[in-house]
């Protein structure tokens, strides 16, 4: 048996596979307004802290 067979299939370049359709259907069940207040609290929990630290980073940065 021969190594050099398994050498070219390692060194050989490789296409890229064809790229795979996406199909989206719609969803079962409509976006209610819990689901909306939901998604907004989780947004103002985390931008909101961001928010205030990168405002005041030149704050943080003095040393008093």
């Amino acid at each position: 048996m021969s190594v050099f067979p398994v050498l070219r299939a390692l060194l050989r370049p490789r296409l890229a596979p064809p790229a795979r359709a996406l199909h989206s259907y719609p969803p079962e069940s409509r976006v209610g307004p819990l689901t909306v207040i939901g998604l907004g609290a989780f947004f103002l929990a985390f931008m909101v802290p961001s928010g205030w630290i990168l405002t005041n980073l030149e704050s943080y940065k003095k040393r008093d």
